[in-house]
């Protein structure tokens, strides 16, 4: 099978489960664009995740950005998709967030100047239009130029990802806040994006850049896992009864044993591995971590959106990541840069 036609494979796949998607919200709508949701933000964490590897490269250097790039340039390339993608969400948030839905709940003062559906709309698109831009001029630039852009990128970057964050994420269940939500996000973000360079990257066994992404995934996920376990900590410290409630609607099952998961497969797990040289300095391990971490990532997501919603969410949430991910796949080889670092998924070594 040529790249062209698992392109086009992937496309079917993607449009097959997207169908799925719209069964789902025929049935419960509200589920469904929690789902969406869900499979959204999972996407962005490995798209966006990439563009920031990429501007740190640029800045730092390193072999691990040399090898890494085949996998996230083109996911870097794939972030103006989001902007379509996120249009169900937009159409959804009288659904999907109790702001919109009963507005007098809300200070007028935040209603007016911030959670607001116009305001919402706004937000996204800014940080959607100023990923895409990044994502296109960067590997255009070169030299100095090419840093100062990924210099100017990352303060954006690190001002609106808290932004939407709070947004896509923290806004389905006001009031509970977590100051430090911004920044878990940025970080999960870079493990979404190092784990998926370590199931792609198309490096030799024997490459001795591999042991730095394993320890630069390493890294990251210890980052996570400590911003994580401190804020449960301070919440659980400061024992507030409107943080509380965030941690009882989860209380029971699935929602128990999704947060197991999320923390076995994207923490423990990983962690226990990469901690041996001989996993993060060896691809095949390497890229069996890389796609466990994914996995425990999309458990972590639906732990985070799904329980307002009901269990009826994880079916459409599935389908989202599936859909979504096999679309992205199917039109990263058309919106890739063509240069000394030609791809398509389907070229790549995988055995």
């Amino acid at each position: 099978m040529t790249p062209r036609s698992r392109s086009i494979a992937g496309l079917i796949g993607g449009v097959a489960a997207l169908l799925g998607v719209v069964g789902c919200a025929i049935v419960d709508p509200a589920a469904a664009s929690a789902g969406w949701l869900v499979g959204f933000v999972f996407w962005a964490q490995i798209l966006v995740g990439s563009l920031s590897l990429m501007m740190i490269h640029r800045l730092t250097s390193g072999d691990w950005g040399e090898i890494i790039a085949p996998a996230t340039e083109p996911a870097a390339a794939s972030i103006p998709l989001l902007v379509p993608l996120a249009v169900p969400i937009f159409v959804a948030i009288p659904a999907l967030y109790p702001w919109a839905q009963q507005p007098s709940t809300v200070k007028p003062d935040v209603l007016l100047l911030y959670l607001n559906r116009p305001a919402f709309v706004v937000r996204s698109l800014v940080a959607l239009t100023g990923w895409s831009a990044l994502a296109f001029l960067l590997p255009r630039a070169a030299g100095a130029r090419g840093q100062l852009l990924a210099a100017f990128g990352l303060v954006f970057h690190s001002a609106i990802i808290s932004s939407v964050s709070i947004d896509w994420y923290l806004s389905m269940e006001a009031p509970f806040t977590s100051s430090s939500f911004g920044a878990s996000v940025a970080v999960s973000s870079l493990v979404a994006a190092l784990a998926w360079a370590a199931v792609w990257m198309p490096a030799p066994d024997d490459e001795p850049a591999v042991g730095d992404v394993g320890a630069l995934l390493l890294a990251t996920i210890l980052g996570i896992t400590y911003i994580d376990f401190m804020a449960v900590l301070v919440i659980w410290y400061g024992d507030l009864p409107r943080e509380e409630v965030w941690f009882v609607a989860r209380g029971d099952l699935p929602w128990t044993a999704l947060a197991v998961a999320a923390f076995a497969l994207g923490s423990l797990i990983p962690t226990l591995a990469l901690i041996q040289a001989r996993v993060r300095n060896n691809r095949r391990p390497l890229r069996a971590i890389g796609l466990t971490t994914l996995v425990g990532i999309g458990a972590n997501d639906a732990y985070l959106i799904a329980p307002p919603r009901g269990v009826a969410v994880l079916a459409s949430a599935l389908l989202s990541i599936i859909g979504i991910g096999l679309i992205i796949i199917g039109v990263t080889p058309f919106l890739a840069r063509r240069g000394p670092r030609p791809f398509a998924w389907g070229t790549l070594d995988v055995t």
